[in-house]
């Protein structure tokens, strides 16, 4: 008899996208899919109305259900940065005050060193590393195949990550289990073949090979004319980079019409991968392009293995204004050799350019990454409060430069809102002279 799956799910939310983590539902559609009985309990720790205690509860509550009809079952849990202190506390209670199995995956679990989960997670029975769809299948129905990155606490660590056919995984949407919103995240691959020190998707593009990252078209149609009749407002598309293989990407945005999509889309994009039948294909639909340039420095670029080519970027830019395409360009502060005068000089560099939205959110160092490892070459110094740390010091620039890069992103980031003249109007009395200029301009 197959298990039962209690599923929990602690995401950080974003509000025009809502609760649901597509991760999480796509492992609960397979396991619809695959007839495994299942129980899932979503929670956001950023949520205004999260509470640790009432998750605990809620969870323990299925569980205990489950054992008191005789149930055998096994509890999922997807691993976060944002969500640790969460996987902790509920390894701990669950590992003490149930008999079920705990199962972690995630990319606190992928991106970890072999021979160091047990250390990290002492509750934990068994590890997935991976994309976690069919392993949990095969658990549930008490099976171990080898190309499915499960681990089981206490024997040899292998190392090895799932393999999972993408175009075999149920929809989240066909089936049922996520019903389209105003506002929604979707996918139509997975992983990266780029190297970014910084980036957990570089893992998966040291075996990157494109078509097996797609998910299946004919998937992606049946979804894409659901959305378009239920009047899905915005997707935000979370491929690492949408348009990586451009004769399918211009397929996909082509039937996109086809099927009357008239949702806002959100697509990550990369200036130096971007042809011109991308941006041909871009017309008569509702996009945004949000563009990861991180920054405009050379060094820093070499440092985190994300040298830019600005020639190419700023080509790309003069096609999507002549066209009148929106976009936005975000950058990184915090980086491996950056100075004040050197973020600066990125954020001078968008404004040079006219981009019309720029973001610039925090260096984080996640877990398995190359950046992880080099600490100490740069002397990164984390932050020790908030649900995430970031970097706020290094070799190169100090807390309190740190700081006046915080408040001069903070600034860059209001920067696009409809409220400008009220921000300069309010603007605080020792607000620096850069972000006075960075605000004046954008206006």
């Amino acid at each position: 008899m197959n298990k039962h799956i209690v599923f929990v799910s602690v995401d950080w939310e974003r509000p025009q996208d809502g609760r649901s983590n597509l991760g999480a539902v796509s492992i609960i559609a397979s396991l619809k899919a695959a007839g495994i009985p299942h129980t899932l309990i979503e929670d956001a720790v950023n949520a205004a109305d999260f509470d640790y205690d009432q998750l605990e509860k809620r969870v323990l509550a299925a569980i205990h259900e489950l054992e008191a009809q005789g149930k055998e079952c096994l509890v999922g849990i997807g691993a976060y940065i944002w969500s640790e202190p969460v996987t902790q506390k509920l390894t701990d209670v669950i590992h003490n005050t149930t008999s079920a199995p705990i199962v972690l995956g995630g990319p606190q679990i992928s991106d970890t060193v072999a021979g160091t989960l047990e250390s990290l997670y002492p509750y934990a029975n068994i590890f997935v590393r991976g994309q976690g769809e069919q392993a949990l299948v095969a658990l549930a129905k008490g099976e171990n195949p080898d190309h499915l990155g499960i681990h089981f606490a206490g024997t040899e660590d292998r190392n090895q990550k799932a393999e999972t056919a993408l175009e075999e995984l149920a929809s989240p949407w066909l089936t049922g289990v996520m019903k389209p919103g105003k506002s929604i995240r979707w996918e139509t691959m997975r992983g990266c073949p780029f190297k970014c020190s910084f980036c957990q998707h570089r893992e998966s593009g040291s075996r990157f090979k494109l078509k097996e990252q797609q998910l299946d078209y004919e998937r992606i149609a049946k979804e894409a004319r659901l959305f378009a009749q239920a009047g899905v407002e915005r997707i935000s598309i979370l491929d690492p980079i949408f348009h990586l293989d451009t004769k399918r990407t211009v397929e996909l945005l082509t039937m996109f019409k086809e099927v009357g999509l008239t949702a806002q889309l959100a697509l990550q994009c990369r200036f130096e991968s971007v042809k011109d039948e991308f941006i041909d294909a871009l017309e008569g639909l509702n996009v945004v392009l949000e563009f990861g340039l991180q920054t405009t420095n050379l060094e820093e670029g070499k440092a985190i293995g994300r040298p830019n080519r600005l020639d190419m970027a700023e080509r790309v830019i003069e096609k999507l204004k002549a066209r009148n395409i929106p976009f936005e360009v975000s950058l990184i502060y915090g980086l491996p050799k950056q100075t004040l005068a050197s973020f600066r000089e990125s954020i001078s560099w968008c404004w040079r350019q006219q981009v019309p939205v720029i973001r610039a959110w925090p260096l984080m160092i996640l877990r398995g990454t190359p950046l992880e490892k080099q600490r100490e070459e740069f002397g990164l110094v984390e932050s020790e409060n908030g649900a995430i740390p970031h970097v706020i010091a290094s070799n190169s620039f100090t807390r309190e430069e740190y700081c006046e890069m915080e408040r001069l992103a903070d600034a860059t980031n209001d920067s696009e809102t409809t409220h400008l003249k009220d921000l300069l109007k309010d603007a605080p009395k020792n607000v620096s002279k850069e972000q006075s200029n960075a605000v004046f301009y954008r206006v």
